[in-house]
């Protein structure tokens, strides 16, 4: 669609005010939660123990909540983009795509629908919630409503006191559930226990993938609870997390699998996210670049030129820092030591750093639109990366923890 729109008009429409405003009011929201998306995209796949072994359940469980408010900010801000460049061309594309999100959206509401039907809750009120869940995301209908949104890695921050609303289906809870929780399925007779008690008391709530609760936990705010927190992404993704890890607490899940090498953690699908990103950023660079004809531009080629050398620099020392504990593979040596002078004196990350910086800075060289999405890509799989690899450091190396806590992960003073 953005080449239909840019063979048809160049991008070189002027727009009068009222169509430029008219395209913000499509573009700013869009930005927002395109923005808001890929941050909870991001800590999904951050956080969770095997990209390999766990992928079957962001395919058949969570993919669709995560990547369908990603489309429809990328539908809202397309249409932004039709109207900013009136291109009647690229507007009949985008139909198109309304059309195909509409379906899609339809199946995956029918799928909700019999879901309610199979628990007796047919026509129940909460199908329009549900909706808006699907389609904004569970996190940001929550805290629109005044709710909190919980990561799973941030259960034991909860009061002891918090009282835990499930309200999967019976057999959902007898599989597995937080200790201290309380089974209401599908909300059946939550109204009537929440009635008695006290609305100063925290409430979680929670069901297996995150996609049911969010409309519980606006009901528990109408109801005049003060703190209401869902759990992100529900009982299935804290049970990955929790697989290898010792029970306890009364936040803790009934069953916990024990697995004692972490060692054996697969980044081979990241792996080759990031290598793909980086070739496809070479190559698309060049092909796709902005030609030199201003004084603006050849500004730009010559900051990326810096930028790119400086990305280089930084690898140079970064190589030099590990000596012969540099490895391609994220796991540390079994032999190899805990570098924590040069660069690494600094950052922890250098490595990662001078990659992106470097391409960042050739794709900045060149002023391609078009590599920028790839670059952005292979940036965020390192982001993933870094994060998941400092797990395997944490467990390698005693003093890893001292040291993260002095230093900064990719970039001095900010992040």
């Amino acid at each position: 669609m953005v080449l239909t729109i840019g063979l048809t008009t160049g991008f070189s429409e002027d727009p009068g005010m009222g169509q430029l405003i008219l395209s913000l009011l499509f573009l700013i929201p869009a930005g927002f939660l395109f923005f808001f998306s890929v941050i909870g995209l991001a800590s999904y796949f951050i956080f969770i123990p095997s990209l390999s072994r766990n992928a079957h359940i962001f395919a058949q469980v969570h993919g669709g909540q995560l990547l369908h408010p990603l489309t429809t900010a990328l539908l809202v801000g397309l249409l932004g983009l039709c109207i900013h460049t009136g291109s009647l061309p690229g507007l009949c594309v985008w139909i198109v795509l309304l059309v195909v999100y509409v379906v899609q959206t339809g199946f995956m509401m029918a799928r909700l629908r019999a879901e309610l039907a199979n628990n007796g809750l047919t026509g129940n009120s909460n199908t329009f919630l549900l909706l808006l869940g699907l389609v904004l995301g569970g996190e940001l209908l929550t805290m629109a409503a005044g709710s909190k949104p919980l990561p799973p890695w941030r259960l034991n921050t909860l009061p002891s006191d918090t009282w835990v609303v499930d309200i999967r289906t019976k057999p959902e809870f007898k599989w597995n559930r937080i200790q201290c929780a309380e089974n209401y399925p599908w909300g059946a007779g939550l109204m009537e226990a929440a009635a008695s008690r006290p609305k100063d008391r925290p409430v979680l709530v929670t069901c297996l993938s995150g996609h049911r609760s969010p409309p519980f936990t606006i009901m528990l705010r109408r109801m005049g609870f003060t703190t209401v927190y869902n759990l992100n992404w529900g009982i299935l993704y804290l049970a990955l997390i929790e697989r290898g890890r010792k029970a306890e607490g009364p936040f803790s899940l009934t069953r916990s699998k024990r697995e004692a090498n972490m060692r054996g953690k697969d980044f081979r699908g990241i792996s080759i996210g990031y290598i793909t990103f980086a070739v496809l950023t070479l190559i698309v660079a060049p092909l796709y670049s902005t030609p030199s004809s201003s004084h603006a531009i050849v500004a730009l080629q010559i900051a990326g030129g810096i930028i790119g050398l400086l990305g280089l620099g930084i690898g140079i020392l970064s190589y030099q820092a590990l000596g012969r504990n540099f490895r391609v593979f994220a796991a540390p040596r079994r032999s190899g030591k805990l570098i924590t002078t040069g660069i690494y004196k600094r950052v922890r990350h250098p490595m990662y750093t001078a990659v992106v910086t470097a391409l960042g800075g050739y794709v900045l060289a060149f002023g391609s639109i078009y590599a920028a999405p790839f670059w952005f890509g292979c940036a965020l799989l390192y982001l993933i990366k870094g994060f998941k690899e400092e797990q395997l450091l944490q467990a390698h190396y005693p003093e890893y923890e001292e040291y993260r806590k002095r230093t900064w992960m990719f970039i001095p003073y900010v992040l």
